[in-house]
C-alpha cells in the first residue's frame, strides 16, 4: 500500500495537474494506494500522524508537493524507521529535489518509486525555541532570507507569476525591496556548546541541510546531507551596496571567499539576535524570535533515489 500525501496548490495550482498524470500512471499499473489531499496549513503533519499510527510495518509515504509540503510530512512522521519515503517534487522551489538529484519528470520519479533500487539516507535539522520545535528538510534560516520567505509566502504577485514560469521574478522582486528595509542583527553564537562568537551588522544566519535554498541559491556550496552536521552560512559588517553585489554570486557558490561572508560547519548551534527577527524553516515562517538552537536530528530519513 501506497500513501500519497497530495499539495494541490503547490506551485499555484500546478500540483493538482501534476497529480492526475501521476493518477492515470498509478490506475494504469492497478497499483494500490490511498490519496490524501492537504486542505490547510500543516494538514499533512495531521495526515502522516493518523497513518503511522493507524497502520503496522514500515509505511511508504510519498509526497507530491514542494519543500513546504516535505517540511510538513518530516514533521508527521514520529520514527523515521517506520517510514520509506518517496518525492515527486512540484513545488516552486525544489531545493530537497535538486540537491538530491531526483528526476524532474512525475512520471520517472513515480516508476523510482514503485520500483526502487536504491535508498538515500539523509540529515535533517531540527530549531528548538522557547515557543516551538520543528525540523526542517532543507535549510533554517533567521533574518534577510527569512523574511523574503515572510512577505513571498504573503504575495499574490507570486501566485500570478508561477502560472506563467515566472515564479523567480517575485523572489528577485522582494529580495530587492527585504535588502532595503530588513534591519541588521546584533548576534551571538555558541557553535557546539563551546565556541561563543559576537557578530556585528548581520543581515543572515542561514543554516543548511543542502547546497541550495530559494529557488536554486547554493548558499553552502560543500553542504553534505549525509554527514550529520548543519553547514552554516551567514553575512555580517557589509553594506547594503555590496550585499547588492554579492546577492548574484549565490546562484553559483561563488560568495565563500568574499569578505563578510562566513561559512563552517558544526553539529549545533545557538543563536541569540538583539531584537526579534523574521525565522524560516524550508521557506515556512512561523514569526519572529529572537533566539533559536539549531541540530540535525538523531535519525536519517530514508529516501527514496
Amino acid at each position: 500500500m501506497y500513501y500519497f500525501i497530495v499539495n494541490p496548490n503547490s506551485r499555484s495550482g500546478n500540483g493538482i495537474k501534476i497529480w492526475y498524470l501521476v493518477k492515470n500512471e498509478l490506475d494504469s499499473l492497478e497499483v494500490q494506494y490511498t490519496a490524501y489531499f492537504t486542505k490547510h496549513n500543516l494538514h499533512a503533519s495531521e495526515i502522516v500522524q493518523e497513518i503511522c499510527d493507524s497502520s503496522s510495518g514500515v509505511k511508504n509515504i510519498v509526497v507530491l508537493g514542494g519543500d513546504g509540503t516535505m517540511n510538513e510530512v518530516i514533521n508527521g512522521i514520529r520514527d523515521y524507521d517506520d517510514v520509506i519515503l518517496g518525492y515527486i517534487p512540484s513545488g516552486s522551489s525544489n531545493d530537497l529535489a535538486r540537491s538530491l538529484s531526483l528526476p524532474k519528470d512525475p512520471i520517472k520519479s513515480l516508476k523510482n518509486i514503485l520500483t526502487p533500487n536504491r535508498f538515500q539516507y539523509v540529515d535533517t535539522g531540527c530549531v528548538n525555541s522557547n515557543d516551538f520545535q520543528r525540523k526542517f528538510a532543507v535549510s533554517c534560516g533567521i533574518g534577510f532570507d527569512a523574511k523574503i520567505c515572510v512577505v513571498t509566502n504573503r504575495s499574490k504577485l507570486k501566485k500570478v507569476l508561477n502560472k506563467f514560469g515566472l515564479g523567480k521574478l517575485t523572489y528577485i522582486m522582494i529580495t530587492l525591496k527585504e535588502l532595503i528595509f530588513t534591519p541588521f542583527m546584533d548576534a551571538e553564537l555558541i557553535i557546539d556548546n563551546k565556541i561563543s562568537k559576537s557578530y556585528k551588522q548581520v543581515l543572515f544566519i542561514t543554516s543548511m541541510i543542502h547546497k541550495y535554498e530559494g529557488g536554486g541559491l547554493k548558499f553552502t556550496p560543500d553542504a553534505d546531507p549525509y554527514d550529520g552536521k548543519l553547514s552554516v552560512c551567514m553575512a555580517h559588517g557589509l553594506s547594503r551596496l555590496k550585499i547588492l553585489f554579492m546577492l548574484p554570486t549565490l546562484l553559483f557558490g561563488k560568495h565563500t571567499g568574499l569578505k563578510g561572508i562566513e561559512i563552517f560547519d558544526c553539529k549545533t548551534l545557538d543563536i541569540t539576535v538583539d531584537k526579534p527577527a523574521s525565522v524560516h524553516f524550508d521557506g515556512e515562517a512561523p514569526g519572529e524570535l529572537n533566539q533559536i538552537k539549531l541540530s540535525c536530528t538523531p535519525k536519517q530519513l530514508r529516501i527514496i533515489k
